[in-house]
C-alpha cells in the first residue's frame, strides 16, 4: 500500500520545480499566464480533450507552435509548466514572450529541429543571439517573426525578439534582475492560485482610451488588476478577480459586471442555438455569480467537462431523410 502511494506521488509531481520567471519577462510584461501543464494533461477533462486545446492554443500564435513542433515535444507530455507574458499595448500582431520547462533530451532535441530545418528551410534557420545557439521563426509578417532557443536541459524560450531572448540567457545565467514593473512584480508576489491555469494581469490605465458613457468609464477605469483562476478536473471552475481603487468603486463595479453579464448571457445562449460550439460559454455565464470583496471585485462561474468536449467533438449530424419517391 504504502509502495503504491509513494508511486502515486511521484507520477503525479511535477518533474521539476518552478522557475522563478519574474527575471526572465521582459520589460513590457502587463500580463502573465501560467499553465502547469503536467496538471492539465493528467486531469480527467486534460486526457481526453487537454491535446486539442493546447493545439488550438498554440495555432493563435503560429511561429510559437513552429517552433514547439520543430522540436518533437509534445506540450502535453513533456511539458511541466508554461508560462506566457503578454504586452497589453501591443495584440496587433501579439507580441508573447514564453517559457517552456520540463526534462528535456537536448541532444535529441537539436537532432529534431537540424532535420526540421532541412524539411522546412521556409520556417525555422538556425540564427547566433548574445554568442549563443537559437533559432528564427518567421511569421505572415516581419513583425509576427520570433525567436526560440533551448537555454538548457529544463527551460525552453520562445520571444518576439531578438533583445527578449538575450535577456531570458542572462536570466538564466543568473546574471539579470528583473526588468518588469513593480507593480506586476508585486502582482505576481502576492497573488497565488492552487489552480492549473492562472493568468494576473495589472490593467490599471490599460483602458484609458476606451470611450465609455461617463458612469460606466468611471467605474471601468478603477480597475488596477485582474487575476483568473482556471480550475480543471472533471468539470472546468473560473474565478475572476478584479481589484479596484476603493470599497465603494468595488461595490459599483461590481453591480455594473453583474447586470453586463446578465446581458450577454442573454446573448450567447440566444446565438448557441445556431453555433454549438458557444454553449461551454452560454453554460459558463449561466452559472456566473458576482459579488464585491472588500476592494475587490469576484466573479466565479464553471461549465461541464461534456459541454466542453461536445464543443471541441461535436458529433455528426445525421443525414436528413430523402423524400419518398413517387
Amino acid at each position: 500500500m504504502r509502495r503504491s502511494l509513494f508511486a502515486l506521488v511521484l507520477l503525479s509531481s511535477p518533474a521539476i520545480a518552478q522557475t522563478d520567471v519574474t527575471s526572465y519577462l521582459p520589460a513590457e510584461t502587463d500580463a502573465v499566464l501560467t499553465v502547469q501543464a503536467r496538471r492539465v494533461a493528467d486531469s480527467e477533462l486534460g486526457k481526453k480533450v487537454g491535446t486539442d486545446l493546447l493545439k488550438t492554443a498554440l495555432r493563435a500564435i503560429k511561429p510559437a507552435a513552429v517552433a514547439v513542433e520543430a522540436t518533437g515535444l509534445d506540450p502535453m507530455k513533456d511539458f511541466d509548466f508554461i508560462t506566457v507574458g503578454m504586452d497589453l499595448d501591443n495584440t496587433d500582431p501579439p507580441r508573447p514572450f514564453a517559457l517552456f520547462e520540463g526534462k528535456f533530451d537536448t541532444r535529441k532535441i537539436e537532432a529534431s529541429v537540424a532535420s526540421y530545418m532541412k524539411e522546412h528551410p521556409d520556417k525555422v534557420s538556425a540564427v547566433t543571439i548574445g554568442g549563443k545557439s537559437a533559432y528564427k521563426v518567421p511569421g505572415p509578417r516581419d513583425a509576427e517573426t520570433m525567436y526560440a532557443a533551448i537555454i538548457d536541459d529544463t527551460k525552453m524560450v520562445v520571444a518576439s525578439s531578438e533583445k527578449d531572448l538575450t535577456g531570458a540567457f542572462a536570466a538564466a545565467a543568473g546574471g539579470r534582475k528583473p526588468v518588469i514593473s513593480k507593480e506586476l512584480a508585486g502582482l505576481l508576489s502576492r497573488t497565488k492560485s492552487p489552480a492549473p491555469i492562472f493568468v494576473r494581469a495589472w490593467v490599471k490605465g490599460k483602458f484609458n482610451d476606451v470611450k465609455l458613457p461617463d458612469k460606466l468609464q468611471a467605474r471601468v477605469h478603477s480597475i488596477e488588476w485582474a487575476t483568473a483562476a482556471v480550475g480543471v478536473n472533471k468539470d472546468v471552475t473560473v474565478t475572476v478577480t478584479l481589484g479596484a481603487t476603493d470599497e465603494t468603486n468595488a461595490q459599483q463595479l461590481s453591480d455594473l459586471l453583474g447586470g453586463t453579464v446578465g446581458l450577454v448571457r442573454l446573448q450567447i445562449v440566444a446565438a448557441a442555438e445556431d453555433q454549438p460550439e458557444l454553449k461551454p460559454v452560454a453554460d459558463l455565464l449561466r452559472a456566473t455569480k458576482v459579488a464585491p470583496s472588500g476592494k475587490t471585485v469576484v466573479a466565479t462561474g464553471s461549465v461541464k467537462g461534456e459541454a466542453i468536449e461536445k464543443a471541441l467533438h461535436p458529433p455528426t449530424p445525421m443525414p436528413k431523410p430523402e423524400g419518398k419517391k413517387k
